[in-house]
């Protein structure tokens, strides 16, 4: 099957390209949706939507076991940079993490599947999944109960760091769990003249930013990864006016969930110490949003086979990232397996010129044909 993803390469950097140019933000991938219900419709491929995301069955000569693929399809709130006849056409919005190669190798892979379906020893269902970057798509296809049939689920994800030709790999935790960070400060506003007579929130959130920052490095051990990141500030309306509120958020990365346990409570107590000796009040919340990524034993000798089969040599050991994704979700159903493609490009994901060498395409749409092969292979179908 390798061999006929090669010579669909022009159609994949293709589909690619149509993403690339035409991104959208979570939950609103309308036309990303319906040009890959239409991509499954003229491939003959049945499926079912829940909301924009997608669901395609393919069925071999049995029925079990259930393998799924699964690629996500939103964009990030960013202006591209990059000067490429395929730049994104919406302002504001671009596909810095490579959703749109995970998008397009699947739909290729896809239909290579399903021309081969009669060799299958099982089903494939290929998930189209939304709003990965918001933490919340694979819990929307999760509740519309068309995975529950599952038996395991299989994901890729483009990596700049790692060489092309290379593929990481690991059979323990890969990904970050995240939690959510959202701070409120009231104080009492007043005249800038008089900062006595207030009690000012901006003052107050400054010092709780700057001392969350000790948390990870006071209270968690050196050597267990973790992260508290305070990306956002907002505060006063004009510059003679002491701020009588401040929100912050950011995010926390944990590698355990008792990381987890023990990062919220500090936090808490750290923010409503401060908030008590500066005179403001303070609401905290800390909520989990996707579990970490514990990638299966199970299926580690399957991907290992699969991606020496797409690449001879190309297995690396995949090292924790605390970057988060909730693909983590579908472990609530069946084991999963999460692996990085090499794109060897210069710029991170999320950055503005962040772009993909597009021979990984091939890499990506074969390395979901080959663990669907080495899987039923291993499992064999009843």
């Amino acid at each position: 099957m390798v061999k006929k993803v090669s010579e669909r390469k022009e159609e994949l950097i293709s589909l690619r390209r149509f993403f690339h140019m035409n991104p959208e933000p979570s939950f609103c991938e309308f036309d990303t949706s319906k040009r890959v219900q239409q991509e499954l419709e003229d491939a003959g491929i049945p499926y079912v939507t829940a909301g924009t995301g997608i669901i395609g069955t393919i069925r071999g000569k049995k029925d079990k076991p259930v393998l799924a693929l699964r690629a996500d399809m939103d964009a990030l709130e960013i202006t591209e940079k990059n000067d490429v006849p395929y730049k994104s056409q919406k302002d504001g919005l671009m596909h810095a993490c490579g959703h749109d190669a995970h998008t397009a190798a699947l739909v290729v892979a896809a239909k290579i599947l399903n021309e081969n379906r009669h060799e299958l020893d099982g089903t494939i269902k290929v998930i189209f999944q939304p709003a990965e970057e918001i933490g919340k798509g694979a819990l929307s296809l999760i509740k519309s109960g068309n995975l529950n049939d599952a038996d395991a689920f299989f994901g890729i994800h483009v990596q700049p760091e790692i060489p092309f030709g290379k593929i990481e790999l690991s059979s323990r935790a890969v990904m970050a769990g995240s939690s959510n960070l959202f701070i409120k400060v009231k104080g009492s506003g007043g005249h800038a003249a008089y900062p006595h007579e207030c009690a000012d929130a901006i003052a107050a959130g400054a010092e709780i930013v700057s001392s969350l920052q000790q948390i990870v490095s006071r209270e968690i051990s050196p050597t267990e990864p973790a992260v508290i990141s305070i990306c956002q500030f907002h505060a006063g309306n004009r510059d003679n006016i002491i701020a009588d509120e401040a929100v912050i958020t950011g995010t926390v990365r944990v590698a355990n969930e008792q990381t987890r346990k023990q990062i919220t409570e500090a936090v808490k107590r750290v923010v409503h110490g401060i908030s008590l000796a500066r005179r403001v009040t303070s609401e905290v919340l800390c909520d989990p949003a996707t579990p970490v990524l514990y990638n299966s034993p199970e299926l580690y000798p399957v991907a290992v086979s699969a991606a020496n089969s797409v690449l001879k040599d190309s297995v690396l050991e995949s090292k924790m990232r605390l970057g988060t994704e909730d693909m983590s979700r579908y472990s609530e159903i069946a084991p999963i397996f999460f692996a990085f493609v090499g794109v060897g490009t210069e710029r991170p994901l999320h950055h503005e010129r962040f772009d993909i060498d597009e021979n990984a395409l091939c890499v990506c749409a074969a390395l979901h044909l080959e663990f669907a092969r080495e899987y039923f292979k291993r499992k064999g179908g009843v």
